[in-house]
């Protein structure tokens, strides 16, 4: 399978070695099908920083050997058509506006069904089935006879005046350069966003397109962002009728729009024949956890490149006031005496679990918490319970204090570092725990079989 050196070589097809070499070091995670019995299962086949995990994903009505790509006409430049290529996303590192940097997810096809990030593709009750004989793609977007789609989902009907011309289908807002953008489509006819039909084409034009970061630049030696405009980014456009900010019509007339004032994925002021108006617009996609002044909102599937493409989903019955996320990363919080856990079930949809908690006067932190006779231990990882065999003792650093990573019981060693390294355990044995200690340097904890350093855990035997 392709590694994430190759991704950025063959996506960044005109950067330089060097930056190929930087984009290594970014977060990512990489996602592929395999056979599984008789059918095929979806996987997470490395996680390099990003801390996404879930259960393989079953598939038992689709023959892995079946599988192949669903026509697409943009992504085979990038993409080796006799291979079943990795799924991925990777962190934009450089931006404190979007998480997710590139993100590609195939559509593929045994005949009968359409698969996408490890999703069987389905339309909703009443609605036309999925048809995998007129299937084809364009990126993210993607049409069958009765259907439009987009990133997996039935998104519009595909008759009458929406019926979408794929053959002469081009992007022509945002990012027109990287196929997992999918901003605004264009046939003959129609204009489309993010899957949706828009309006006619006639009288169309693009009012201007501008980068959330105020960036004007081409390309950033500094970064993998090679965009003319470096996401997010929003869009404004017109037709013979409408103006359309980011895929939304704005009460506004066409042909005497003029903008007064653009902040980028905020607001918009602007004048037409009626008068200066203002439209807000633009959502938080960067917390999973949104504490606002009437209401507590999560995030059920991650922003893509776009930026603005988030689910936010409101959770009921509880008071902002004492709804606290523990982590930084804000994938854990604690209301009274219920710990809320988002976790991923595929590379963009998670699920909130709720854990009521044993002690309700506890108050969670990150990292270590005795909650009765347990630990819950916060991390990136999410938390993770852990039985201990008798009283949890910290070992003490080299200046007397007590360690914040390093403990144990009766019988484990334990490392409660935020990070670990792969394939490590936070919980670890040893033969003799009364000689096991921290070194004077502070940087290991050095036992009888070897030393765990106190970044990861990383373990190097004797």
């Amino acid at each position: 399978m392709l590694r994430i050196k190759q991704f950025c070589s063959s996506i960044l097809l005109m950067l330089a070695p060097v930056l190929a070499l930087a984009c290594s070091d970014i977060p990512y995670a990489l996602f592929h099908y395999q056979p599984w019995g008789q059918g095929t299962k979806y996987v997470v086949e490395e996680d390099y920083g990003y801390g996404i995990n879930f259960k393989d994903i079953e598939i038992r009505e689709v023959k892995f050997s079946q599988l192949r790509h669903v026509p697409d006409r943009i992504v085979n430049e990038y993409n080796d058509r006799g291979k079943m290529s990795n799924d991925f996303v990777h962190v934009a590192a450089f931006s404190s506006l979007i998480k997710n940097d590139f993100w590609q997810f195939y559509w593929l096809t045994d005949g009968q069904h359409i698969l996408w990030a490890g999703k069987n593709v389905q339309n909703p009750p009443g609605k036309p089935p999925v048809d995998a004989a007129t299937f084809r793609a364009y990126g993210r977007f993607a049409a069958d006879k009765d259907s439009l789609y987009f990133d997996g989902e039935r998104t519009d009907d595909n008759h009458g005046e929406k019926r979408v011309d794929i053959d002469s289908l081009q992007q022509v807002g945002g990012n027109i350069k990287l196929s997992d953008s999918g901003d605004v489509l264009k046939d003959r006819r129609n204009l489309y966003f993010q899957g949706r039909w828009l309006a006619s084409a006639q009288g169309y034009s693009i009012l201007g397109v501008k980068s959330w970061e105020q960036r004007n630049i081409l390309f950033s030696p500094t970064s993998c962002d090679t965009t003319s405009n470096p996401g997010p980014w929003d869009t404004i456009l017109r037709t013979a009728t409408q103006v359309f900010v980011n895929g939304v019509a704005i009460d506004a007339d066409p042909n005497s729009f003029h903008v007064v004032r653009w902040v980028a994925g905020v607001q918009l002021l602007y004048r037409d024949k009626a008068g200066v108006k203002r439209y807000y617009f633009g959502k938080d996609c960067l917390n999973t956890f949104n504490v606002q002044r009437d209401k507590v909102t999560w995030m059920t599937r991650e922003a893509s490149r776009r930026g603005d493409d988030c689910r936010i989903a409101t959770i009921p019955n509880v008071d902002p006031e004492y709804f606290h996320p523990i982590h930084y990363n804000w994938t854990v919080a604690q209301y009274k005496d219920l710990l809320y856990q988002v976790k991923y079930v595929s590379p963009v949809d998670r699920v909130l679990t709720i854990t009521r908690l044993p002690d309700p006067q506890v108050q969670l932190k990150a990292g270590a918490n005795l909650v009765g006779k347990q630990i819950y231990f916060i991390g990136d990882g999410g938390v993770q319970i852990i039985d201990p065999i008798g009283p949890l003792v910290w070992f003490k650093n080299p200046d007397g204090s007590f360690s914040d990573v390093f403990a144990h019981d009766d019988r484990y060693l334990y490392f409660f570092g935020d990070t670990l390294v792969d394939s490590g355990q936070r919980r670890n044995v040893t033969r003799t725990l009364d000689t096991a200690h921290i070194d004077k340097s502070g940087y290991y904890l050095v036992t009888e079989e070897g030393k765990y350093e106190v970044i990861n855990n990383a373990f190097t035997s004797r």
